[in-house]
């Protein structure tokens, strides 16, 4: 589901955040500022639209691809969720059928 908010790399609060442009139960893909090599195992915190709670998720890289445009010098990056709690995946299916709903 197309979305757009921030997402920060757990490991690294220093960072910008990515900020996102798609989010499912299983993963997501955003807009990173940095690259991060395919199968690298990362951690992410994010809040979704409307809510306060932050989520936490871990997964593992299948894309990282230079942008071009606007958002050069940032890279496509997709996620695949290996570590979501119970109530961060219903909280995403929640957020996503919303979103259906409203179309």
């Amino acid at each position: 589901m197309p979305a757009s908010f921030p997402v920060r790399f757990a490991n690294d609060v220093a960072a910008d955040p990515a900020i996102l442009r798609d989010i499912s139960e299983i993963g997501l893909a955003c807009a990173a500022p940095q690259e991060i090599p395919e199968m690298t195992l990362v951690a992410l915190d994010f809040a979704l639209p409307g809510a306060t709670e932050i989520h936490h998720v871990k997964g593992a890289v299948v894309r990282c691809e230079p942008l071009d445009g606007a958002d050069r010098g940032k890279y496509d990056l997709a996620v695949y969720f290996t570590e979501i709690t119970a109530v961060t995946r219903a909280a995403l299916r929640n957020y996503v059928g919303k979103a259906h709903r409203s179309r």
